[in-house]
């Protein structure tokens, strides 16, 4: 019979074979996943140039990842090997026992971690085979926390074993009775994994107002159930508007998400303030600017803002908040956190110490408000209660790829769907030719998972809600929800995403809702056409505070008092402008209407002493006089549309064609000439050039 080893051999082999088990996964995932791309956008180019420019970056991440399965491998091998000798096996047994279990529990914890944020798996599985694919869709909308409780069953079970062993010897039938334990143990807690959640059929305040903006990158009004929308995606948010104002048509001079966020905080056109798109250099980032947090600041607020993967402008550029929780958006960060979602087999163990690598907090897949909401609450924490505080808080739970966690990933999907949109998207820089075009299952699925991605912020507002509640802050609170800009789903032969065009209202439209008890009406919608120009001298209004001379908006406060409905104000013009272009081969309709330059690869470098991603200068004045261009003035919108041939100008009625599906330019000389003259004069930076209009 084969001698059981002492307690040192055993924690020996059991490290031995932690190790052997997990340093096999490294190489497997290394193997199996070697890019670089993000979300799905992949280059050779950047490939050669990332390990050419970037080499120390990559080695110290990969020294890092292998560093980090070494040592799970290590304890959790130790730990297993410990248990084996508890129930004295032979050094064989211990071996395979430690590298089986090894298995077992890295395989239940991936599952459970697969059935929470599917779509971080989506990003190396779904595309790979049927087989990934399948499990998958398998292990979608199933419980986590029974996947989590089955992986922790033979860790816990080994425990056990050594405190029992550390009492005294133990019977036989003991072992086997443990043995039979852990087996039901393990079938159980997975059984509960795969049990499904049933998809629904549809303290004292301070003298002044606090502020709290809520926002989700990429929110449609029009996807608001409060709205009219069919499907139940914003309970929370709906219950705002009752309780509020909302504004129904809330128009955005850039959509995209750095400049647009910079003219809601400084009330400025782009051009005016120096984010003129998303790519701006080392001087626009450092320019000091007037808004919204620093006006606050000056009268006593306390201002922080807190933002989850997309928020990262919120580090890189002086809003004047006095607290900053944010990620950055640096190329170094970048290759990390790229590197890191190769490694599935790392991921269900980086959630438990996130701090190790950070880096995973920035995937775009991972949009699960749970982190956000926490470093939300223990910056209410720290907020001081003698003061008012003012507090934007951004969620990306609803930007591409258009990814819910549990419990409502896939809440919409069609049951059978197995396209592949099953899993979210993201705009692509480069189409592959050979793809099939969507079908109107894909474009369907697309809308289910972004709806999904809506109730995921709306229960985050909720949340929010009942944490100011219990603090006694929320009825002396001004709250307001709106986006940076909203987002084509592939639903109306406009493609995906945001920025790249104006046709449509989809990405310049975004919900604007104010709710203050006493100072703002309940249950009002106010028809008129706002700006995101306007925000900030509206909010400052509803909070007593002055406007600064430099902001360009005005307030819309008088339209949300309560008592008699006001009549409307002056129509203001709506400029909106295209952002640069990341691509010159993406196959969206806008490409055959454009003064051509190359994609981002090209036209774009990173700073070496800070990592930032930039536009190279000498392509700037290119970008800017390329941009497409127009402006919304009562029921007319005007494009411009510069070509090498001279400027497509296009018309649209917005009141007769809501849907901005036709041309009237052709119609309607007169308003195109009025039109024309008035953007003229409403463009702040002067790089418009006359230009004869391209004939009809």
């Amino acid at each position: 019979m084969a001698r059981s080893p002492t307690l040192g051999r055993a924690l020996l082999l059991g490290c031995r074979a932690g190790l052997l088990v997990f340093l096999l996964l490294y190489t497997l995932c290394a193997l199996l996943n070697m890019q670089l791309g993000y979300q799905g956008n992949e280059s050779r180019i950047v490939t050669d140039w990332v390990w050419s420019e970037w080499r120390g970056v990559v080695l110290w991440q990969v020294a890092r990842l292998i560093a980090a399965y070494s040592v799970i491998g290590l304890v959790l091998g130790a730990l297993l090997g410990a248990g084996a000798w508890a129930a004295e096996r032979s050094r064989r047994a211990v071996f395979g026992w430690s590298a089986l279990g090894c298995l077992l529990v890295e395989a239940l914890g991936v599952l459970g971690n697969m059935a929470q944020h599917p779509h971080v798996y989506a990003a190396t599985l779904y595309g790979r085979s049927e087989v990934t694919a399948a499990l998958l869709r398998a292990v979608s909308g199933t419980q986590p926390s029974g996947w989590y409780a089955a992986a922790l069953v033979l860790p816990a079970v080994s425990g056990v074993a050594l405190v029992l062993r550390g009492l005294g010897p133990v019977p036989r039938w003991h072992r086997v009775v443990g043995g039979a334990t852990v087996a039901v143990a393990v079938l159980g807690f997975a059984g509960l994994g795969l049990a499904r959640m049933g998809r629904p059929a549809g303290g004292a305040g301070t003298a002044r107002p606090n502020l709290l903006i809520l926002a989700s990158d990429g929110l449609r009004p029009d996807h608001l159930s409060g709205n009219g929308y069919p499907r139940a995606t914003s309970p929370n948010i709906d219950r705002l508007m009752d309780e509020g104002t909302r504004f129904s048509d809330t128009v955005v001079q850039v959509p995209r998400t750095a400049p647009s966020w910079t003219t809601l905080l400084t009330s400025q056109w782009a051009g005016e303030h120096p984010v003129v798109h998303t790519l701006v250099g080392r001087e626009a980032r450092e320019t000091k600017l007037t808004t919204l947090a620093t006006v606050l600041a000056a009268q006593g607020y306390r201002t922080a803002v807190v933002a989850d993967y997309a928020g990262d402008h919120f580090s890189r550029f002086p809003y004047g908040f006095q607290q900053v929780s944010a990620p950055d958006f640096r190329f170094p960060d970048l290759v990390r956190q790229r590197m890191l979602i190769m490694h599935v087999a790392l991921l269900p163990w980086t959630a438990l110490a996130p701090g190790l690598f950070p880096e995973r907090g920035e995937f775009p897949e991972l949009t699960d408000p749970a982190p956000l909401l926490a470093r939300v609450l223990r910056t209410l924490d720290g907020l001081p209660e003698d003061a008012p505080f003012a507090l934007v808080v951004f969620a990306s739970s609803t930007h591409f790829p258009y990814a819910a966690p549990w419990p409502q990933e896939g809440r919409f999907v069609e049951e059978g769907y197995r396209g592949p949109w099953r899993f979210g998207t993201t705009p692509q820089v480069e189409v592959n030719p050979e793809a099939p075009s969507p079908t109107p299952e894909d474009v369907a699925a697309l809308g289910a998972n972004y709806d999904a991605g809506v109730r995921t912020f709306d229960g985050l507002v909720g949340d929010l809600r009942a944490d100011l509640e219990q603090r006694g802050r929320w009825d002396d609170t001004l709250v307001v929800v709106l986006s940076d800009h909203g987002e084509h789903l592939a639903d109306a032969s406009l493609g995906l995403g945001h920025g790249d065009h104006l046709w449509g209202g989809a990405a310049l439209r975004i919900p604007f809702v104010v709710r203050l008890p006493g100072q703002v009406a309940p249950g009002r919608t106010v028809t008129q056409r706002a700006r995101s120009l306007d925000v900030a001298p509206t909010v400052l209004e509803l909070l007593g505070v002055p406007t600064p001379e430099s902001f360009r908006g005005r307030s819309l406060a008088s339209l949300v008092r309560p008592g008699e409905e006001p009549g409307p104000l002056p129509d203001a013009p709506a400029l909106i402008e295209t952002d640069l272009w990341f691509s010159d081969r993406d196959g969206q309709p806008y490409q055959t209407v454009r003064i051509p330059y190359p994609w981002i690869y090209e036209t774009a470098t990173v700073e070496k002493d800070t990592g930032e991603i930039a536009l190279k200068p000498e392509w700037e004045g290119t970008v800017r006089r390329a941009r497409h261009r127009g402006l919304y003035l009562g029921r007319w919108k005007l494009l411009e549309l510069p070509t090498p041939d001279g400027v497509v100008v296009q018309l649209f009625d917005v009141v007769a064609d809501p849907a901005e599906a036709h041309d009237v330019a052709g119609d309607f000389p007169n308003v195109v000439t009025a039109m024309r003259a008035r953007l003229a004069e409403e463009l702040p930076d002067g790089t418009r050039e006359v230009e004869r209009p391209v004939e009809h």
